[in-house]
Protein backbone atom coordinates (compact mmCIF):
# COMPACT_ATOMS: atom_id res chain seq x y z
CA UNK A 1 0.00 0.00 0.00
CA UNK A 2 1.70 3.48 -0.53
CA UNK A 3 1.99 5.84 1.74
CA UNK A 4 0.39 8.64 1.86
CA UNK A 5 2.61 12.02 1.75
CA UNK A 6 3.83 14.34 4.66
CA UNK A 7 2.79 17.64 5.26
CA UNK A 8 4.59 20.04 3.62
CA UNK A 9 7.30 17.35 3.16
CA UNK A 10 9.39 17.31 0.48
CA UNK A 11 9.23 15.77 -3.01
CA UNK A 12 12.20 15.30 -5.46
CA UNK A 13 11.77 16.26 -9.15
CA UNK A 14 13.61 18.30 -11.85
CA UNK A 15 10.74 20.61 -12.53
CA UNK A 16 11.65 25.18 -12.72
CA UNK A 17 10.21 24.97 -9.73
CA UNK A 18 12.60 22.89 -8.20
CA UNK A 19 15.52 24.47 -9.99
CA UNK A 20 14.45 28.00 -8.91
CA UNK A 21 16.65 29.51 -5.88
CA UNK A 22 15.11 28.72 -2.20
CA UNK A 23 15.87 32.45 -0.91
CA UNK A 24 13.92 33.63 -3.55
CA UNK A 25 10.67 31.14 -3.15
CA UNK A 26 11.41 32.69 0.98
CA UNK A 27 11.65 36.15 -0.24
CA UNK A 28 8.03 35.53 -2.43
CA UNK A 29 6.23 33.65 -0.06
CA UNK A 30 5.71 36.91 2.39
CA UNK A 31 4.90 39.04 -0.62
CA UNK A 32 2.30 36.54 -1.42
CA UNK A 33 0.90 36.79 2.15
CA UNK A 34 0.30 40.23 2.42
CA UNK A 35 -1.45 40.62 -1.29
CA UNK A 36 -3.47 37.55 -0.43
CA UNK A 37 -4.35 38.93 3.09
CA UNK A 38 -4.74 42.94 1.75
CA UNK A 39 -6.49 42.84 -1.90
CA UNK A 40 -9.80 41.71 -2.56
CA UNK A 41 -11.27 37.77 -2.93
CA UNK A 42 -11.39 37.32 -6.52
CA UNK A 43 -7.27 38.07 -6.19
CA UNK A 44 -6.67 34.58 -3.93
CA UNK A 45 -9.18 32.94 -6.08
CA UNK A 46 -6.91 33.38 -9.28
CA UNK A 47 -3.94 32.70 -7.50
CA UNK A 48 -5.34 29.60 -5.95
CA UNK A 49 -6.00 28.42 -9.74
CA UNK A 50 -2.75 29.10 -10.49
CA UNK A 51 -0.84 27.78 -7.87
CA UNK A 52 -2.86 24.24 -8.51
CA UNK A 53 -1.79 24.62 -12.18
CA UNK A 54 2.03 25.09 -11.34
CA UNK A 55 1.18 22.09 -9.21
CA UNK A 56 -0.07 19.94 -11.02
CA UNK A 57 2.68 20.75 -13.79
CA UNK A 58 5.40 20.22 -11.41
CA UNK A 59 4.29 16.35 -10.34
CA UNK A 60 2.32 17.18 -7.38
CA UNK A 61 -0.75 15.23 -7.31
CA UNK A 62 -4.33 15.72 -6.35
CA UNK A 63 -3.86 13.51 -3.43
CA UNK A 64 -0.61 15.70 -2.08
CA UNK A 65 -2.20 19.00 -2.85
CA UNK A 66 -5.07 18.20 -0.61
CA UNK A 67 -2.97 16.97 2.08
CA UNK A 68 -1.47 20.23 2.54
CA UNK A 69 -4.51 21.53 2.73
CA UNK A 70 -5.99 19.70 5.65
CA UNK A 71 -5.38 22.41 8.01
CA UNK A 72 -7.56 24.60 6.47
CA UNK A 73 -10.32 22.02 6.42
CA UNK A 74 -9.77 21.34 10.28
CA UNK A 75 -10.41 25.21 10.54
CA UNK A 76 -13.14 25.06 8.37
CA UNK A 77 -14.87 21.98 10.43
CA UNK A 78 -14.19 23.83 13.88
CA UNK A 79 -16.10 26.81 12.42
CA UNK A 80 -18.96 25.16 11.40
CA UNK A 81 -19.13 23.16 15.13
CA UNK A 82 -18.87 26.55 17.21
CA UNK A 83 -21.52 27.97 14.89
CA UNK A 84 -23.85 24.37 15.98
CA UNK A 85 -23.05 24.97 19.07
CA UNK A 86 -23.79 28.60 19.42
CA UNK A 87 -27.26 27.72 17.33
CA UNK A 88 -27.73 24.88 19.97
CA UNK A 89 -27.08 27.13 23.01
CA UNK A 90 -29.93 30.08 21.65
CA UNK A 91 -32.27 27.07 20.95
CA UNK A 92 -32.21 25.96 24.85
CA UNK A 93 -32.10 29.30 26.24
CA UNK A 94 -35.31 30.50 24.41
CA UNK A 95 -36.98 27.06 25.11
CA UNK A 96 -36.04 27.61 29.03
CA UNK A 97 -37.34 31.20 29.06
CA UNK A 98 -40.60 30.31 27.34
CA UNK A 99 -41.05 26.38 28.99
CA UNK A 100 -41.44 25.53 25.64
CA UNK A 101 -38.63 23.46 22.90
CA UNK A 102 -40.46 23.82 19.62
CA UNK A 103 -38.21 21.98 17.18
CA UNK A 104 -39.20 24.32 14.13
CA UNK A 105 -37.34 27.10 15.69
CA UNK A 106 -34.15 25.20 15.92
CA UNK A 107 -34.95 24.71 12.05
CA UNK A 108 -35.21 28.50 11.66
CA UNK A 109 -32.20 29.33 14.21
CA UNK A 110 -30.09 26.96 11.50
CA UNK A 111 -31.75 28.60 8.47
CA UNK A 112 -30.53 32.47 9.67
CA UNK A 113 -27.18 31.01 11.23
CA UNK A 114 -25.85 29.62 7.77
CA UNK A 115 -27.04 32.33 5.12
CA UNK A 116 -24.81 33.58 3.22
CA UNK A 117 -24.61 36.96 4.37
CA UNK A 118 -23.67 35.49 7.71
CA UNK A 119 -21.32 32.58 6.40
CA UNK A 120 -19.45 35.20 3.88
CA UNK A 121 -16.59 36.85 5.88
CA UNK A 122 -15.50 33.08 7.23
CA UNK A 123 -15.84 31.73 3.69
CA UNK A 124 -13.80 34.51 2.03
CA UNK A 125 -11.14 33.90 5.08
CA UNK A 126 -10.68 30.37 4.19
CA UNK A 127 -10.63 31.32 0.76
CA UNK A 128 -7.43 33.03 1.67
CA UNK A 129 -6.14 30.30 3.67
CA UNK A 130 -6.28 27.81 1.45
CA UNK A 131 -4.45 30.26 -0.79
CA UNK A 132 -2.02 31.08 1.83
CA UNK A 133 -1.31 27.56 2.53
CA UNK A 134 -0.84 26.05 -1.09
CA UNK A 135 1.78 28.63 -1.48
CA UNK A 136 3.60 27.49 1.14
CA UNK A 137 2.82 23.97 -0.05
CA UNK A 138 4.83 24.64 -3.31
CA UNK A 139 7.67 26.12 -1.65
CA UNK A 140 7.96 23.08 0.89
CA UNK A 141 7.68 20.88 -1.72
CA UNK A 142 9.96 22.05 -4.20
CA UNK A 143 13.26 22.94 -1.44
CA UNK A 144 14.51 20.46 0.13
CA UNK A 145 15.60 21.08 4.24
CA UNK A 146 19.01 21.85 2.92
CA UNK A 147 18.06 23.74 0.76
CA UNK A 148 15.86 25.70 2.57
CA UNK A 149 18.44 26.62 5.12
CA UNK A 150 21.14 27.54 2.66
CA UNK A 151 18.27 29.81 1.15
CA UNK A 152 17.31 31.41 4.74
CA UNK A 153 21.35 31.20 5.36
CA UNK A 154 22.04 33.52 1.98
CA UNK A 155 18.98 36.29 2.86
CA UNK A 156 20.63 36.81 7.01
CA UNK A 157 24.03 37.41 5.00
CA UNK A 158 22.53 39.92 2.78
CA UNK A 159 20.70 41.41 5.59
CA UNK A 160 23.98 41.75 7.60
CA UNK A 161 26.00 42.87 4.82
CA UNK A 162 23.65 45.63 4.44
CA UNK A 163 23.37 46.68 7.91
CA UNK A 164 26.94 45.96 8.35
CA UNK A 165 26.47 43.43 11.22
CA UNK A 166 28.42 41.24 12.41
CA UNK A 167 29.65 38.23 9.52
CA UNK A 168 28.33 35.21 11.65
CA UNK A 169 24.49 33.94 11.45
CA UNK A 170 22.70 33.54 13.81
CA UNK A 171 19.37 33.38 12.53
CA UNK A 172 19.61 30.69 10.14
CA UNK A 173 19.60 27.60 12.08
CA UNK A 174 16.79 28.67 14.76
CA UNK A 175 14.59 29.49 11.35
CA UNK A 176 15.54 26.72 9.30
CA UNK A 177 14.83 23.74 12.54
CA UNK A 178 11.40 25.89 13.08
CA UNK A 179 10.41 26.00 8.86
CA UNK A 180 11.45 22.16 8.77
CA UNK A 181 9.67 21.30 12.01
CA UNK A 182 6.02 20.89 10.44
CA UNK A 183 7.15 18.33 7.82
CA UNK A 184 9.32 16.46 10.39
CA UNK A 185 6.05 15.86 13.14
CA UNK A 186 3.75 15.46 10.34
CA UNK A 187 5.72 12.41 9.19
CA UNK A 188 6.42 10.88 12.54
CA UNK A 189 2.47 11.49 13.15
CA UNK A 190 1.81 9.55 9.92
CA UNK A 191 4.38 6.60 10.96
CA UNK A 192 2.82 6.36 14.53
CA UNK A 193 -0.85 6.19 12.45
CA UNK A 194 0.47 3.74 10.18
CA UNK A 195 1.80 1.44 12.59
CA UNK A 196 -1.06 1.72 15.27
CA UNK A 197 -3.29 0.79 12.31
CA UNK A 198 -1.27 -2.24 11.42
CA UNK A 199 -1.46 -3.70 15.18
CA UNK A 200 -5.03 -3.76 14.52
CA UNK A 201 -5.85 -0.22 16.59
CA UNK A 202 -9.06 1.76 15.54
CA UNK A 203 -8.21 4.56 13.03
CA UNK A 204 -9.18 8.24 14.53
CA UNK A 205 -10.38 6.37 17.96
CA UNK A 206 -10.10 8.62 21.54
CA UNK A 207 -7.59 5.63 22.54
CA UNK A 208 -5.43 6.45 19.27
CA UNK A 209 -4.82 9.74 19.97
CA UNK A 210 -4.10 8.99 24.06
CA UNK A 211 -1.60 6.56 23.05
CA UNK A 212 0.27 8.04 20.22
CA UNK A 213 0.70 11.46 21.31
CA UNK A 214 2.82 10.49 23.85
CA UNK A 215 4.68 9.04 21.45
CA UNK A 216 4.83 11.99 19.04
CA UNK A 217 5.93 14.29 21.92
CA UNK A 218 9.07 11.62 22.97
CA UNK A 219 10.00 10.94 18.90
CA UNK A 220 9.92 14.42 18.03
CA UNK A 221 11.99 15.61 21.14
CA UNK A 222 14.08 12.69 20.58
CA UNK A 223 14.75 14.13 16.47
CA UNK A 224 15.05 18.05 17.83
CA UNK A 225 17.68 17.16 20.37
CA UNK A 226 20.14 15.14 16.99
CA UNK A 227 19.20 17.79 14.86
CA UNK A 228 20.73 19.97 17.09
CA UNK A 229 23.51 18.25 18.38
CA UNK A 230 24.43 17.61 14.16
CA UNK A 231 24.30 21.49 14.10
CA UNK A 232 26.59 22.00 16.82
CA UNK A 233 28.74 19.44 15.85
CA UNK A 234 29.23 20.86 12.47
CA UNK A 235 30.18 24.31 14.02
Amino acid sequence: MAQKSSLLAYKKGNSFLHKTPAWCKLLFIPLLNILFLCLPVYFSLGLLLIQFVIACAVGFSLGEQAGDLRPPLYYASLLIFFDLVAVLFTFISRGIQNNLFVWNDLLILLKEKFTWENQKESVFKLIKLFALMQSASLVFKSSSPLQLRDGIGKIEGAIRKVFHLKKENTFTDAISMFLNFIPMVSKIWGQSKRAWIARGGKKNSVKMFYVLLPVLFSVGMKKAWNETRAILIRK
